[in-house]
């Protein structure tokens, strides 16, 4: 579907403007508290300059989600796709290990893969054929021996490797070396879901979405802020109405953003019968039956448990005013064997849609506004509080990549 290195290895921008660093204040002051407090500037969502640097402080240094452990089962198996201008590929290597990958070759920089699917026991490049293992080592290097010999090549050729966790069967991957776990600063997060048994879930095919229109922030800005859900989506989000919400604290340590919301009846579901349609996860207690988590893992993971099982979705940034979208949805695996599977999972998909196009619809209108000279930072609703830590862990890491740009600028 269309919708219209330092040495360290991690990658380095030039520095950090000042015109930067006057919105980094800007944002910095208005993510103090709910009261005295506004959204974030118009820069953040429409400016080339900005969108560069939080490429540098967000993207190359955040887990980043990839997908599902299941999507890539066997040997071979791969999923490559664009964190902005940086491919990766997450593939299962002949130990069953996963592994993270920029699939680009180190002759002349073509790229190794793309879609998803078993690539058997290496990558071989199209271009002049160099292979690769599913290591990530060189294994052959066709026509080179008359200038460097493949035992030297193997030893400065490779695929760049990347730091690799699991969490809840999501693979996260870290493209700085010196990033910090993720799993700790999920542990509020974490405890939460322990009823629900992501892990074990099976993954359906993912729905991919490219060229929305739109900033990768306020794709996760609709997952979490439940103010427009009564205005938006009307009657089809009564169930789970934004008067049942209530937020979790949250502190500067925290890896996740997330809020509960109930509903009206147990076991509901967000489609068009407004009920479950799959068997309730026999796990759950009276508490998660009535409700809804809405959660984001930034800055690219957002996704909703519910009752039945879990929907996502993989924002991938394709520039200031531009993502791609990967979505799916995770059942129990009991649940996938039913005989109606097929046909119910259907009717779940299409009611999700339904959400999806309104919340697409809006998004980009968003996206339009803030295009204006004349957009300036709006205030809080106290519905909003999931947003304003949202911005809270987006300035956290805005400023210390600034500070740490501007230590090694030269004067």
């Amino acid at each position: 579907m269309d919708c219209k290195h330092n040495g360290n290895g991690r990658a380095r921008s030039p520095g950090v403007s000042d015109r930067i660093l006057k919105v980094l204040d800007q944002i910095e002051s208005g993510v103090k508290d709910m009261q005295s407090g506004w959204n974030l500037p118009r820069e953040c969502y429409v400016d080339q300059e900005f969108y560069d640097f939080e490429q540098e402080a967000i993207f190359m240094r955040s887990w980043l989600c990839l997908g599902r452990v299941d999507e890539i089962k066997n040997p071979g198996d791969f999923v490559r796709i664009d964190m902005g201008d940086e491919p990766l590929v997450m593939v299962r290597d002949q130990n069953m290990e996963i592994r993270v990958f920029s699939p680009i070759c180190a002759h002349r920089g073509h790229l190794l893969c793309e879609g998803s699917g078993n690539t058997g026991r290496l990558f071989r490049c199209p271009f002049h054929a160099w292979a690769y293992g599913l290591d990530g080592h060189l294994i052959a290097a066709p026509s080179m021996n008359d200038t460097v010999g493949l035992k030297a090549l193997k030893a400065e050729a490779h695929l760049p490797s990347h730091k690799v966790e699991i969490w809840n069967g999501f693979v996260f991957a870290n493209l700085d070396p010196n990033a910090k776990p993720l799993t700790p600063t999920l542990h509020k997060l974490t405890k939460t879901l322990e009823p629900y048994h992501i892990d074990e879930m099976v993954s359906m095919p993912v729905a991919e979405i490219k060229g929305c229109d739109w900033n990768w922030k306020p794709q996760l800005e609709n997952g979490i802020e439940p103010y427009h859900s009564a205005y938006l989506h009307g009657m089809l989000h009564d169930f789970a109405h934004v008067r049942l919400t209530s937020f979790v604290d949250y502190d500067e340590d925290d890896g996740a953003v997330y809020h509960p919301t109930g509903f009206y009846y147990p076991d509901a579901g967000f489609n068009p019968t407004g009920k479950a349609l799959m068997p309730i996860i026999p796990t759950l207690g009276e508490k998660e039956r009535n409700e809804v988590i809405f959660a984001s893992i930034p800055p690219n993971l957002g996704f909703g448990a519910v009752p039945e099982g879990l929907f996502y979705y993989l924002v991938l940034p394709a520039g200031p005013g531009a993502i791609n979208l990967r979505i799916g949805h995770l059942y129990p695996e009991s649940s996938t064997k039913l005989p109606l599977f097929e046909h119910l999972y259907k009717i779940a998909q299409d009611g999700l849609v339904v959400f999806h196009n309104q919340d697409a619809a809006s998004t980009a209108s968003v996206q339009r506004g803030n295009r204006s000279r004349f957009r300036k930072p709006g205030r809080y609703s106290f519905q909003e509080e999931s947003l304003l830590q949202f911005y809270q862990w987006l300035q956290k890491r805005y400023r210390e990549y600034a500070q740490e740009a501007r230590q090694e600028q030269p004067a």
